[in-house]
């Protein structure tokens, strides 16, 4: 009896210690995190709120982040060479309102594991991106960047290449991977899908279309009709000019644009000698005047680009600025005034028909009448000439009839004051560079001649 009298009294006094030391822990936990408690795979247990964040900041910062690709480790790095800032007071405090202090000793066997941390790491975006750059830079030193399908040219013909598919990373994907390998890995971080990936394959059936379009421009048959004389523009031209970039059939302008500049430098007549068949002195070389034509090239190379691209075979006239042009190969044609200063002589021709002939008086030496490949650009009655005498005085010489043939004041006029025309007298009284015509003369001519008609000086 004495015996069990004991035995009650000692289990009586281990299960009052036992409650005892489950009050004591109970009233523990009420400022702790119960046992094995974990947050983002970091055991706080025990530790109090400033406690566990001040761990998890430590954790955080100090980790070891390792880059890896299948086997291979690319790149290592401690969370605050990244940037990694963590703030996880919210989340602790949401768990420690959660937790049944009661319940510790439950939780000794189960403990309790939190989300990872995503929400609770904040990243220092500059300090991030100083690191991203660098360690991008270093991560795709050698590697094979990935290409899309592509149209080619290639012995005059157009195929289509294969995507490549590389080993180089794409800077927008390998920052997302990092940036939630930060949150959300133990330390290693798989980067192998960060590749850059080709985005056009072989079989596009853009690349297609593009490839037909580029044949059918490759095919055309373009002639120019220039000045009476007919250009076929070749293939190998063609082909040179035709471009795809950007899902676009295109031509390359500058191309085009030399290949017109290379037709006005060989037709284009403004701005070049001629040879002239003159009426005294055979065939004579005249150096260029204000007369001529030429391509316009920009306006050119704009409407030709777009009537390649239509893919069709098409002939055309470029187009023209200036006077002169003709379809005869001569801008001359067999209507002009001829003015022969060696002879002091002008004739007028029209449609290769003789209609008037006439001395003249040039200007006097020093003053000589330029020569040139001119035109009556304008026509006046009663005009007053004006300018400067040898003496440096002025003169305003009254005229029945004026007609400019260059942008210099040089024209073709009646001079009353002219005793008389032709030989040697313009050595000594010659004009200041105009064609002193007798008044009859210059009549008949204006009345004969229309604007626009070449005149050749020499």
């Amino acid at each position: 009896m004495k015996n069990r009298s004991q035995l009650v009294i000692a289990f009586s006094v281990i299960l009052i210690a036992v409650f005892g030391l489950y009050i004591l822990q109970s009233q523990r936990y009420r400022d702790t995190y119960l046992p094995r408690t974990e947050v983002a795979g970091v055991d706080v247990g025990g530790k109090t709120e400033a406690q566990a964040n001040q761990l998890l900041q430590k954790h955080f910062k100090q980790q070891k982040f390792t880059l890896v690709e299948g086997k291979k480790q690319l790149l290592s790095f401690t969370g605050k060479t990244a940037g990694v800032n963590p703030d996880f007071s919210q989340k602790l405090a949401q768990l420690k309102q959660q937790q049944n202090r009661w319940a510790w000793p439950l939780h000794l066997l189960t403990g309790t594991s939190t989300a990872q941390a995503s929400k609770s790491l904040n990243i220092d975006q500059s300090t991030f991106d100083q690191f991203y750059k660098q360690a991008l830079h270093k991560l795709n030193q050698g590697r094979t960047a990935s290409k899309n399908a592509a149209v080619i040219k290639q012995n005059g013909s157009y195929t289509i290449s294969k995507a490549v598919n590389g080993n180089q990373f794409s800077a927008k994907k390998l920052k997302a991977t990092i940036q939630q390998g930060l949150a959300t890995s133990s330390g290693q971080i798989t980067v192998k899908a960060a590749y850059t990936k080709p985005t056009v394959t072989a079989d596009s059936a853009t690349l297609k279309t593009a490839v037909s379009k580029l044949e059918k421009i490759h095919n055309e048959k373009i002639t120019y009709t220039i000045n009476g004389y007919k250009v076929v523009v070749p293939k190998a031209t063609i082909y040179s000019w035709t471009t795809f970039a950007n899902g676009k059939v295109s031509l390359d302008e500058a191309k085009v644009k030399a290949y017109i500049t290379s037709l006005n430098t060989k037709y284009a007549t403004i701005n070049k000698s001629r040879q002239f068949k003159s009426t005294k002195r055979g065939t004579v070389t005249v150096p260029a005047g204000i007369y001529g034509w030429s391509i316009n090239t920009a306006s050119e190379t704009t409407t030709l680009m777009a009537k390649v691209l239509e893919g069709k075979d098409f002939t055309r006239t470029p187009t023209i600025q200036g006077t002169g042009y003709s379809t005869d190969k001569s801008d001359i044609g067999n209507t002009y005034v001829e003015v022969d200063k060696t002879n002091q002589h002008m004739w007028y021709y029209k449609d290769g028909k003789l209609v008037l002939d006439t001395d003249v008086v040039t200007g006097k030496p020093g003053q000589d009448t330029p020569s040139g490949v001119d035109y009556i650009w304008s026509k006046q009655r009663n005009a007053t000439l004006k300018g400067t005498n040898d003496d440096g005085s002025a003169y305003a010489s009254p005229v029945s009839y004026w007609m400019p043939v260059d942008y210099t004041g040089v024209g073709i006029h009646d001079a009353s004051w002219q005793p008389k025309f032709g030989g040697d007298w313009y050595k000594t009284h010659g004009s200041h560079g105009c064609v002193n015509t007798p008044t009859a003369a210059v009549a008949k001519l204006y009345a004969a001649v229309s604007a626009g008609t070449p005149v050749i000086i020499f």
